[in-house]
């Protein structure tokens, strides 16, 4: 018996919702954290621990994102396969993988310290930051594999609300760059050991130790050479993808233009992810559910499945761009003060790429789950290569302008390449182009309304009664268009309709087709 049975529409839903608050609520704490930095240091200060963090977490994505994701891989495979009892080795083998790895990230950012760079203690509490993040992967990669999205997401949230509180207090009290650091290190500490001890009773739940069989080291070993296969091409598509989505751009800006460029582009950016986390996350969910699905077979679930990710992230990412569209420059300006209001047209240009992210996302996954790592390191390379010949071209002469023009260049064309890919897989796909149309006038109206307030009121007020208003008229315009095909609407009745005493499914029934009308 396979573990394709925890792998329904419902898990998957509300593993991507878990997903999601670990994914989105940590980058709220990021951008009130951002706040406070732009508050308390300045254009300038700002700009430099942007550059230190943008550093750091460039090596984990180097070291640590593509060995995460052939081990996650690797633990939903195993579990479809129906063999637990070569997790543990599996793990074993991860963290002495990781280990290595660990220690060169840190290392160079060590000497990045001695070698002058400033402030030399924020620079190598960055490296402790380092060191505990890439080891972090692999307790983390087990729990996601095995789709413990509750727990996973628990860690992050509790520590992440300590972690917001104590780096704001160290700024207040004039601790600077070096003191978020500090603080940043010590819930990088905290995380690893929370997610580790998780990580060995989700083992001990499903793979208790047996006889050390020569069968079972022979499946162990096997698991581990596809493993570190496919670390190769993810490691390196990682490294690559991070050009695109976790803004190279910097380098370009820190070398052609001022700190000043850098803090527009990193707040820009920084509120982006944000943004983008919602729809991002639910794509990203899907990842170890067909890992599992691939390794017992099911190959038509993972065809629908599919289908029906792609149509449900289209529904939510055209609300959400309308919305981006109607207050997010003014959002920006009330938020960060006048200081920053160049933030606004460089977040319009960025916001151009937002709707084919999410489906990127989904066919990433997909790609990730079968194991196709040639294609998303050839998608990965293209992508970089783009963005960077564009960041080259055009931050010289428009500083955030032009790097935000580079990233939605390199996005434009990763979304591309995948989801090209993903298509020759899958084939034609039933994607209801009718209910997506339905859906655009809904958001278009939607983004309208909520942009009148923002335009004559201006302020705070303006932005919080556009928002409002946005979200009423497209959820009034959601149930009066009926936006979702009915398939659709039975599935996540199913999935979620019980949710907030059973609103949640009275709303899916409200913005179904009728069965005649979709016929």
């Amino acid at each position: 018996m396979t573990d394709t049975g925890m792998t329904t529409g419902r898990s998957v839903l509300r593993g991507g919702f878990w997903y999601t608050a670990s994914r989105l609520v940590p980058q709220l704490y990021s951008l009130v954290i951002s706040i406070a930095a732009a508050r308390f240091l300045g254009p300038e200060g700002m700009g430099h621990q942007s550059f230190i963090a943008f550093t750091e977490i460039s090596l984990v994505v180097l070291f640590g994102n593509g060995f995460f994701l052939a081990l996650m891989r690797s633990v939903g495979e195993t579990l479809g396969r129906d063999r637990p009892e070569a997790l543990r080795g599996l793990l074993r083998w991860g963290w002495r993988v990781q280990g290595v790895s660990a220690a060169v990230g840190a290392a160079i950012l060590v000497v990045s310290a001695e070698l002058g760079a400033s402030p030399r203690a924020a620079w190598l509490l960055a490296a402790v930051v380092c060191l505990v993040a890439i080891l972090h992967t692999v307790p983390s990669a087990v729990i996601i594999g095995m789709q413990r999205w509750r727990q996973a997401a628990i860690v992050g949230l509790a520590t992440g609300v300590v972690g917001t509180i104590s780096t704001i207090a160290v700024l207040w009290a004039g601790g600077g760059i070096t003191g978020m650091f500090a603080v940043e290190a010590a819930v990088s500490a905290v995380n690893l050991l929370w997610t580790g001890l998780l990580a060995r009773r989700a083992l001990a739940a499903v793979a208790a130790p047996t006889r050390r069989t020569q069968q079972a080291n022979g499946v162990a070993a096997d698991l581990r050479r596809e493993a570190m296969r496919f670390a190769m091409f993810t490691t390196a598509s990682e490294a690559l993808t991070y050009v695109v989505d976790r803004r190279s751009e910097v380098f370009f800006l820190a070398a052609y233009s001022t700190s000043t460029q850098i803090a527009l582009y990193s707040i820009v950016f920084s509120t982006m992810t944000a943004l983008i986390q919602i729809p991002i996350a639910m794509a990203t969910a899907i990842s170890p559910a067909i890992a599992t699905l691939f390794g017992a077979g099911a190959v038509e679930r993972i065809r629908s499945g599919y289908a029906r990710a792609l149509r449900l992230l289209l529904l939510v990412t055209l609300p959400l761009t309308a919305a981006g569209l109607a207050v997010g420059p003014a959002l920006l300006r009330v938020v960060y003060g006048s200081r920053y209001r160049d933030t606004g047209p460089v977040f319009l240009i960025i916001l151009a790429a937002f709707p084919l992210v999410p489906l990127a996302g989904v066919a990433s996954a997909l790609l990730t789950g079968i194991g196709r790592g040639r294609i998303l390191l050839f998608a990965s390379a293209a992508a970089a290569a783009v963005d960077v010949a564009l960041a080259a071209l055009f931050v010289p002469g428009h500083g955030a302008k032009g790097a935000a023009i580079a990233n939605v260049g390199g996005q434009v064309v990763a979304a591309t390449l995948l989801l090209s890919s993903a298509h020759r897989l899958t084939g034609r796909l039933r994607l209801e182009p009718e209910a997506l149309l339905r859906a655009a006038v809904a958001a278009t109206v939607a983004g309208f309304v909520g942009w009148l307030p923002v335009s004559l009121v201006g302020g705070a007020v303006g932005v919080g009664v556009g928002a409002l208003a946005a979200a009423a008229v497209f959820g009034f315009l959601a149930a009066a268009l009926r936006i979702l095909p009915r398939d659709d609407a039975a599935w996540l009745e199913h999935a979620v309709g019980r949710s907030l005493h059973g609103q949640v499914g009275r709303f899916c029934r409200l913005c179904a087709r009728p069965a005649a009308a979709q016929s």
